[in-house]
């Protein structure tokens, strides 16, 4: 149920919060239609005239609305029952939508049900995507071999694919470990214990791997060990996907045929893992200029530039390749006549039958041509006048060579009159941040790329911001020519960023804030809150045990965090004096981007003063109804006394005659006031009664 604590601004600008950030409907106790925000009518495609006043059951399918299963939901709501889950719904045109939703029943003073409140985030998209993901375990599962394990190597299951391919069923497997397909030695290795080890800490293993199948014959597998994390990140199991490439091993001889061909159609060189040549082909040593017997025994740098050779980027390049990670790419070498030979290359580090690297294979096509000509279309390529976006081309000094109609649009400079100049001479301004524009000059200093979110000015001096992205271009020799900048007019969408962040730090100052991290640990207490709570700092308030998370939130609140869910709640806290502190807060989960929680935020309103007060008045009300009571209890006693001495005076006037006649009338009026006397304690005794209820009700709502 939705305890909405009444009153405060907090509230409303909670309230509006939601309001901007989540679809809202309100309903009836029965289902019907009060009103709805622009979000819930904008997702589900209707106005507000086309369903206020209209039942709920407009927005799901018509077997269902007619359902018991859908009239005991909105029993159960009317009943103050809190609703939260996926919900399948249909939009105005009849389209399929997906709503992570919760109803939430608001009560009034009695307790009552008065309306329901509905607060829902589309989530078709994700719906899919999780439907995708099952369809492609399914695909894998039916054209892989699949085996699953525990993080220490026992079988869980296994399917058909991988029993066919290893000899096995299924009864055979499941409870043994991994170890049943790999050869004795390899068993007791500790390669092996580091290979689970690894797998147990999560670390994703692939390659080609010899195991033994159930008649004792090898099996080559191409294969996958993929660790499978649960909901907080920590791996729980091990999947591995693997293929059969028994075949493929055996037929390798097949390839030297084709090896024969590339080496006809392209330059190959064959190197140690350490870079030493072994051989090259005939189209190698031509396109270099050098003999076999000049190149074989020597290291590869003799085709490099000797600043590169000596480089540690080179050098990590040869680790690399010797660790088995192939390299492709274009690079830049030298012939034996010291001009400059661009490839297009790729370094093939070749595995022995245990999958480990012995050497490198590299396959090249001369492309220095094409490189010249891509240099040259990459000038032209520049020139990008019919881009909405400021183009800024300088020299390698940073001196405008162009700029295009779209820097005229935004600026207001023609290019004429930038031609020569320095961007920033011209377009910095007194309010443009001086550590930007020292990361700036610095990123041209050392020629490298970046991007920046930077103020500007135009020509006639109207501040704007541009999101600037620049990099530099190199000739083919690896010298800086000139830079390039693409620079996008981001004026509103900044100016709404600093306006929200104004926001919320005018909360954050009139507020308690209190935060917590993914593990419950308290990593921020502000000023009020800590003199809330009578804390000289963030140190004491962590080993205040009251603002302990598993302490001040229950488990269910817990749940309804890790879930997303923000809520409006008084937290009661203990001081360590003895006291106790009320807060009117809003605990607001903040989630990444897989919906772990990674942190809750309080923000609160210190109540303590109220509650005290409203406490204090009911221990007086409560006094003065016990003095009320009493008086009253006296009241009716005085009543029944009189009532039996009238009755005792009327027996007497009875046996008086006609003389007791007169005093008979008199004695009738004396009940008759006994009995207004009565009647009128009975109902103090009740106002009482009421006014005790009507305080206990304010008491626990306050």
């Amino acid at each position: 149920m939705l305890n909405l604590f009444t009153g405060g601004r907090h509230l409303g600008a909670t309230m509006r919060a939601l309001n901007e950030s989540q679809a809202i409907i309100e309903f009836t106790p029965s289902g019907k239609i009060l009103r709805a925000n622009e979000n819930f009518l904008k997702t589900m495609g209707f106005r507000a005239d086309e369903v206020v006043g209209k039942h709920h059951a407009m927005f799901v399918e018509k077997t269902y609305a007619e359902s018991p299963e859908y009239a005991a939901f909105w029993r159960e709501l009317g009943d103050g029952a809190f609703k939260s889950a996926e919900f399948r719904r249909f939009r105005k045109d009849g389209s399929e939508i997906w709503l992570q939703a919760s109803y939430n029943p608001v009560l009034g003073l009695g307790g009552r049900v008065i309306k329901v409140i509905k607060l829902a985030t589309e989530i078709t998209e994700e719906k899919r995507r999780a439907a995708d993901y099952a369809g492609q375990v399914t695909a894998i599962s039916q054209s892989q071999a699949v085996i699953e394990f525990t993080l220490d190597g026992t079988i869980l299951t296994a399917n058909k694919n991988f029993l066919s391919a290893m000899g096995y069923a299924l009864d055979e497997i499941v409870g043994e470990h991994h170890s049943i397909f790999v050869e004795s030695a390899y068993k007791t290795s500790a390669e092996y214990r580091a290979f689970w080890e690894k797998l147990g800490r999560g670390e994703f293993q692939a390659g080609q791997y010899p195991r033994v199948g159930k008649d004792g014959q090898q099996v080559w597998i191409e294969a996958t060990y993929n660790p499978i994390l649960d909901a907080s990140g920590r791996p729980y199991k091990v999947v591995k996907f693997a293929t059969d490439i028994t075949q493929v091993k055996l037929s390798n001889a097949e390839f030297e045929g084709q090896i024969n061909a590339i080496n006809k159609s392209q330059a190959v060189i064959h190197f140690n893992l350490d870079g030493t040549i072994q051989q090259a082909n005939a189209n190698f040593l031509a396109a270099m200029g050098y003999t076999a017997e000049e190149v074989v025994g020597k290291h590869h740098r003799i085709f490099v530039d000797p600043e590169e050779a000596h480089s540690a980027e080179y050098a990590r390049f040869w680790e690399t390749l010797a660790q088995g990670t192939h390299r492709s790419g274009q690079f830049r070498r030298l012939a034996k006549d010291g001009s400059d030979v661009w490839i297009e290359a790729s370094y093939n580090p070749i595995l022995d039958m245990n999958g480990r690297p012995f050497k490198v294979v590299k396959y090249a096509t001369d492309i220095t041509e094409d490189v010249r000509q891509k240099a040259f279309f990459n000038i032209l390529s520049l020139v990008a006048n019919e881009t909405d976006n400021s183009v800024i081309i300088t020299d390698a000094d940073g001196h405008i060579e162009y700029v295009n109609t779209g820097f005229t649009r935004l600026t207001g400079f023609t290019a004429d009159e930038v031609q020569g100049k320095k961007p920033g001479a011209l377009l910095q301004g007194e309010h443009t941040d001086r550590q930007t524009v020292e990361r700036i000059r610095h990123y041209l200093a050392n020629r490298q790329p970046f991007y920046e979110e930077i103020l500007n000015y135009s020509k006639t001096g109207e501040p704007y911001w541009i999101s600037l992205s620049t990099n530099p271009v190199f000739n083919a020799a690896g010298a800086l020519e000139r830079f390039v900048s693409v620079q996008a007019n981001v004026t509103d969408t900044k100016v709404e960023a600093l306006e929200s962040g104004a926001r919320i730090t005018a909360i954050e100052q009139s507020n308690l804030v209190l935060e917590w991290d993914a593990e419950g640990k308290l990593t921020t207490a502000n000023g009020l809150a800590l003199k809330a709570l009578g804390l000289p700092d963030l140190t004491a308030a962590r080993d205040m045990t009251a603002l302990g998370y598993g302490t001040l939130f229950e488990e269910g609140t817990r749940e309804r965090l890790r879930g997303g869910d923000a809520m409006v709640q008084e937290l009661t806290v203990k001081r360590g004096d003895g006291g106790t502190v009320y807060f009117a807060a809003t605990v607001q989960p903040l989630r990444d981007m897989q919906g772990r929680l990674q942190r809750t935020v309080v923000y609160a309103t210190d109540t303590t003063a109220s509650r005290t007060s409203i406490e204090k008045t009911r221990q007086i009300m409560e006094e003065v109804l016990d003095r009320i009571n009493t008086t009253a209890t006296n009241i009716s006693g005085v009543s029944e006394q009189t009532n039996l001495l009238a009755l005792n005076a009327t027996i007497e006037a009875s046996r008086a005659g006609d003389a007791g006649r007169g005093f008979a009338v008199v004695v009738s009026e004396v009940k008759t006031l006994a009995g207004r006397s009565a009647h009128l304690s009975t109902e103090i005794a009740t106002l009482i009664s009421e006014t005790q209820e009507q305080i206990e009700q304010f008491r626990h709502s306050g």
